[in-house]
């Protein structure tokens, strides 16, 4: 399992953004099943990976809270590697997969804040941060994390089924990385989202206090530091991309190749400008898609999969796949009908929570959001993919919303 903080759909293969590299995912995706429409079941890391990595819904979990963590509101109930352990598996944590886990020494620039030196975000100025290191690629936590699993892959048994999952941080701020991949995007001609000077006209209260939460794209740019802050953060995906390829390539290299399955996903997306937001913890497509791909062993070819599927699916789906039993029932599914099946009809609306009571239902077509207080925002995605304008103001649509409405957990009383 290859976990990955804060990475939005800006990987080449699902063409998140036209100019970033990322060679080594993509040759993994090009022997997987990936999964284009993938979304997450909450904007915030603790959320997201307490859901993700139990098969169970935001709802179910209990953590919504950034100082949340599963094994802190749920203590003694397991995780995947815990049902995994109860199936005879050996299991082996390096990096952030879970919410809980240890970081370690990192460089920094020669001094920081380095680029970002004044907008505050919710851990003070200069915590919205990116600039170049210098020193060795091994002092960084993600070459770190790597280099465990490289070592993990050379020393398993080959007599004992093993679960091997490994995160990474650096596409989390701050964007500290090795100057070379700075160096990958000149900011001259670098492609920015798209943000129209109306986009939040059609927004309420709610909606409007997220987009510019901590005021952040004023001043970003007033700083001039737009262009800067999209090649750090594609710089830092680079960075995460070349860990990726070296693990990757020593799974190929050892006895386990065509036994083991791969999993990569990442915990939530992220925005850099998109309706003026700079951030996660948002509803909207930027912030709930995220890469998800799954490679069955010895598996050659790419499957190119369009239903939409939730984070949730993921625990399901593995344990399906190493005949292991869940420790409980779950809200997820197994996607291994899907998987082998990838022409079969599937219409599973995915459902994301904010903060408890802010939800968003994504099907085929439609992204639906209804806060706490009953605002809502309704985006047609077939023909509105960066979603410009609301439709929740046309009535013509109310039949619609009210069926998307069932599918939510109910308003606060």
């Amino acid at each position: 399992m290859i976990a990955i903080d804060d990475l939005n759909d800006w990987v080449g293969f699902l063409k998140g953004h036209p100019q970033v590299k990322t060679p080594n995912m993509d040759a993994l995706a090009a022997r997987s099943t990936v999964f284009e429409r993938a979304y997450c079941n909450a904007p915030t890391c603790t959320g997201s990976r307490a859901s993700a990595l139990t098969g169970l819904s935001v709802q179910s979990t209990g953590v919504w809270d950034l100082d949340q963590t599963f094994s802190t509101v749920n203590p003694g109930k397991p995780m995947l590697w815990g049902m995994l352990n109860n199936a005879g598996y050996a299991t082996q944590l390096y990096g952030k997969v879970d919410h809980n886990f240890t970081l370690g020494s990192q460089p920094f620039p020669t001094t920081t804040p380095y680029a970002n030196k004044v907008c505050p975000s919710g851990t003070g100025v200069g915590a919205f941060d990116w600039g170049p290191t210098s020193g060795p690629d091994s002092d960084h936590p993600d070459y770190r994390f790597a280099q465990q699993g490289i070592d993990y892959l050379a020393s398993a048994s080959r007599s004992r089924p093993f679960f091997l999952g490994v995160g990474f941080v650096r596409t989390h701020v701050g964007w500290y990385v090795p100057q070379r991949f700075f160096d990958m995007y000149p900011k001259e001609g670098l492609a920015l989202p798209e943000a129209p000077a109306d986009d939040l006209d059609d927004l309420g209260p709610a909606g409007r206090a997220i987009a510019l939460q901590w005021n952040f794209h004023q001043c970003i740019t007033k700083q001039n530091l737009w262009a800067d802050a999209v090649q750090a953060y594609l710089a830092s995906i680079s960075w995460v991309d070349e860990q990726i390829g070296r693990l990757i390539a020593a799974l190929d290299a050892s006895p386990h190749a065509n036994n083991t399955m791969v999993v990569l996903w990442s915990d939530h997306g992220f925005h850099l400008g998109e309706k003026f937001h700079w951030h996660k913890e948002a509803l909207w497509e930027r912030s709930t898609h995220v890469p998800f791909l799954m490679r069955r062993p010895g598996q050659a070819t790419s499957v190119r999969q369009r239903a939409c599927v939730s984070l949730r699916d993921m625990v399901p789906t593995l344990l399906d796949y190493c005949r292991a039993a869940p420790a409980y029932p779950m809200d997820g599914v197994s996607l291994r009908p899907l998987i082998e099946q990838p022409s079969r009809s599937w219409d599973v609306p995915v459902l994301t929570t904010h903060e408890q009571y802010d939800h968003a239902i994504r099907t085929d077509q439609w992204r639906y959001i209804r806060y706490s207080a009953g605002e809502r925002e309704l985006y047609d995605e077939s023909v509105d993919p960066h979603e410009y304008k609301n439709l929740a103001g046309d009535a013509s649509h109310e039949p619609l919303m009210a069926q998307l409405d069932a599918l939510m957990p109910p308003r606060p009383v």
